[in-house]
């Protein structure tokens, strides 16, 4: 059922008219800058006359526009719960054109102007509303991983890959949750949509998750559903980023919080599980936010990254259910800890050093089978089995019992990312940007394959009772473990040659889920439009071993639908 009266829907010759007749000037150069509005008036304008080309022009159509976004701090925790700094990055946009259908089918194309797009790289789709649906609501988070991990298993099954290799995943999820959503109050019909879009499919500015937010955003507009108003921000974040897990990527949702809480000139904290602003800097003026393909092919390995997702849940059931018990710590301190995140100094009541020798009791390596021995001799075996259930069941294809799971580095990796994420942001307000720097050099060492160790733990006590700077948890690199020596190589040539110019020359990192595809950081703008320029694009040119594609990054406006063109 599509709502009547619609205020984002107009006919494609209203459209193109308005943005021809410049009605939509104002509203472009708010998002894209005013020096912009003429190359984003022919970006619409392309994005309708595909849209009529393959569908015809006849009808009432949305149009959704989604960025890209840039994670700036925080990676690989947002699935923890944990916050990260994202930026929506202006610019580089997922554009929806989309009309209801009278059928229950909803079809897609694509046309991307992004750099790296492989032709037929991104078929056109055709999903069956009535095929994909669950009879079962799963509007809420945890049905929603529940039969995501039905359909990943089902997919393993059928396929030998939980991981589906193609872009209708990613819409069928959306849909899927969307319909749940609003289930009783709009029955979710069929649409045909044409996807436009200049975000990197590289990697490092999410555009499958600006895929995801886009087409969703176009759904809910066609039926008259306006994000913000039919659903409240945290809703839309947190149930779009994990409706992703019906694709098998188990990734988290702060992508998504960072493409649609997103804040023009802004860094945004963004908080999830309740997806929430948590804190803003400004970008200094004499700073760009950089992202450059790396040349180094992404080598996904699903068996490790179910085993570092798996890491955070488990290791806030060791920490609540056997460690702080042992320590003498009451039930209601170990009630306090659901998320990873919880294990923290405040949610406790603990002194830094005492969370340090908390840290300290984490195992370095266990495996599931030895957990529910574990638990069983002290009397949490029940405990255990209930967190399964609801953690690990169905979610994850490639664990065994006995997959060695590294639990201490993983957990401090994730655990000093999210001081680092809080650090990053304090740093920057007060205009401390070596530090601030420097967090990003930290938090790239922190994903090798490096153990914590019970000396370097001890150390930290002893400097934390003595009330050191640095021996703050954000110091700490931790060993996430989600890097290749060729990806690892490129961010430190890069790094090296910042360093070499100054404290506060810039940093880069990986991004996105790591092993490989593009990096990115904060670069002083004398490297990439000022006197260093051509120094920095020389190194970049000799080391890397082809001419790199270097985008700079500028915080723009979170994603939304545009409101139609009135008066016509």
């Amino acid at each position: 059922m599509v709502r009547s009266n619609n205020p984002y829907t107009a006919s494609i010759v209203q459209w193109q008219a308005a943005i021809e007749q410049g009605r939509f000037d104002c509203e472009f150069g708010r998002i894209y800058g005013r020096e912009q509005v003429a190359a984003w008036r022919a970006n619409y304008l392309e994005a309708l006359r595909h849209f009529a080309t393959r569908y015809g022009s006849g009808g009432r159509v949305v149009v959704a526009r989604c960025p890209g976004q840039m994670n700036v701090m925080g990676m690989h925790i947002d699935y923890g719960g944990m916050p990260s700094v994202r930026m929506a990055v202006r610019g580089a946009d997922t554009l929806v054109v989309a009309r209801a259908a009278t059928s229950r089918r909803v079809r897609l194309a694509s046309f991307l102007r992004s750099p790296g797009a492989a032709a037929g790289r991104f078929a056109p789709i055709e999903l069956d509303l009535g095929t994909i649906l669950p009879k079962a609501c799963v509007a809420e988070r945890q049905a929603l991983m529940d039969y995501a991990g039905q359909v990943c298993r089902q997919r393993l099954e059928r396929t030998g890959s939980a991981l589906a290799s193609g872009w209708s995943a990613l819409v069928e999820g959306q849909l899927v949750y969307l319909e749940s959503y609003f289930r009783g109050r709009v029955a979710l019909g069929g649409f045909d949509g044409l996807v436009w879009s200049s975000v990197s499919p590289s990697g490092g500015m999410s555009s499958s998750s600006a895929l995801v937010v886009a087409t969703a955003l176009a759904a809910m507009g066609v039926h008259g559903l306006v994000p913000r108003r039919d659903i409240p921000e945290a809703d839309l974040v947190d149930g779009l980023g994990t409706s992703e897990w019906m694709r098998g990527t188990r990734g988290g949702t702060a992508d998504h919080g960072g493409m649609i809480l997103g804040r023009a000139g802004k860094l945004v904290g963004v908080g999830v599980f309740p997806a929430r602003v948590q804190g803003e800097a400004v970008l200094p003026d004499e700073y760009a936010a950089i992202v450059l393909d790396s040349g180094v092919v992404r080598e996904y390995d699903e068996a490790v990254k179910e085993e570092t997702v798996i890491a955070y849940p488990l290791g806030a059931f060791i920490a609540r259910e056997l460690i702080l018990p042992q320590l003498g710590k009451s039930s209601d301190v170990c009630e306090r800890i659901r998320y990873i995140r919880d294990i923290a100094t405040e949610p406790l009541g603990l002194s830094l050093a005492e969370l340090y020798r908390v840290l300290g009791q984490l195992p370095r390596q266990t495996s599931l089978a030895e957990l529910a021995a574990e638990a069983q001799a002290a009397g949490v075996g029940a405990h255990f089995d209930a967190m399964c259930q609801r953690e690990v069941a169905g979610k994850f294809q490639l664990l065994s019992e006995d997959t060695p799971l590294f639990i201490r580095r993983r957990c401090v990796y994730g655990l000093a990312e999210q001081d680092r994420v809080a650090g990053m942001l304090a740093y920057l307000n007060v205009g401390d940007m070596a530090t601030a720097l420097e967090l990003i050099r930290i938090s790239h060492d922190g994903d090798l394959d490096r153990e914590v160790e019970d000396e370097a733990l001890a150390q930290l006590v002893e400097r934390a009772e003595r009330g050191e700077e640095r021996a703050q948890l954000r110091f700490l690199p931790g060993g996430y473990g989600r890097m290749t020596p060729a990806y690892d190589r490129t961010v430190r040539v890069v790094n090296r040659f910042l360093t070499a110019e100054g404290p506060t020359a810039g940093a880069v990192q990986r991004l996105g889920a790591g092993w490989g595809g593009n990096i990115g950081g904060l670069v002083h703008r004398t490297f990439v439009d000022g006197e260093r320029r051509a120094a920095f694009a020389d190194m970049l040119r000799t080391e890397l071993g082809h001419e790199p594609e270097l985008a700079m990054a500028v915080p723009g406006e979170g994603a939304g639908l545009l409101a139609a063109p009135q008066g016509d």
